[in-house]
C-alpha cells in the first residue's frame, strides 16, 4: 500500500503543470542550465573596429531566447558604406548533448554554415573553434570572447590558411547597446 501511495504521488507530480499561474515557462528557469555561461549576451550588441587589412567593420548583433531557453537566436547585421545595413548572419547558440559542449550553428547571407564548439575558459572567456565540430576536421577560423563586465566583450578572430600559421584578422570590442 505504502508503495502504490508512493507510485501514485509521483505519478501526481510527474502530470502537474511545471509552471506556476502567470509564469510562462520561457520565463522560468530549466532545470540543466547549459547556457548559464551565455546567458549575458542576451540583449543587443554594437561593435567599431578595424580589420587587419585596415578595413572598416561596423556592425551590431541581437541575441533572444528562444525555445523555453533552450537555444538563443542570434542575428548579426553589418553596416556597408555603399548599400547600407544588412544582415550578414542569423544563428543558433545551444547545448549540444551528444558533444557535452555549447556549440553555434551560424547561417551566412551566402548560404554558408558554421558550427563550432564553445569551450568556457573561465567565468569571462569563451574560445570558439578551438576544438574541431566534426573528428578529423581542422579548424581555419578561431575566436575568443572576453567579457570586460556586464556589458562590453572583446572578439578577437584569427585564421589559419592551409600550411601557415594563425593570423588575427581582428580584436574589437562589442558594447552593449543602450537600452
Amino acid at each position: 500500500m505504502k508503495r502504490l501511495l508512493s507510485t501514485m504521488l509521483a505519478t501526481a507530480l510527474l502530470t502537474l503543470p511545471t509552471t506556476l499561474p502567470g509564469l510562462h515557462a520561457a520565463d522560468a528557469p530549466g532545470p540543466d542550465d547549459h547556457l548559464a555561461p551565455v546567458a549575458r549576451f542576451i540583449g543587443e550588441w554594437q561593435v567599431e573596429g578595424k580589420w587587419s587589412d585596415g578595413t572598416p567593420l561596423k556592425a551590431r548583433a541581437t541575441y533572444t531566447w528562444g525555445v523555453n531557453k533552450k537555444i538563443i537566436v542570434t542575428k548579426t547585421f553589418v553596416q556597408d558604406p555603399a548599400k547600407g545595413e544588412y544582415q550578414r548572419y542569423e544563428g543558433i547558440i545551444a547545448w549540444n548533448p551528444k558533444k557535452k559542449s555549447l556549440y553555434e550553428i551560424s547561417f551566412a547571407y551566402d548560404g554558408n554554415i558554421t558550427e563550432v564548439l564553445m569551450d568556457l575558459v573561465d567565468k569571462d572567456t569563451l574560445n570558439l573553434g578551438y576544438r574541431p565540430f566534426n573528428e578529423g576536421e581542422t579548424a581555419t577560423v578561431r575566436q575568443i570572447l572576453h567579457f570586460n563586465g556586464d556589458d562590453a566583450f572583446v572578439w578577437t578572430v584569427s585564421v589559419k590558411p592551409k600550411d601557415q600559421d594563425w593570423t588575427k584578422l581582428i580584436e574589437a570590442t562589442w558594447h552593449r547597446k543602450n537600452k
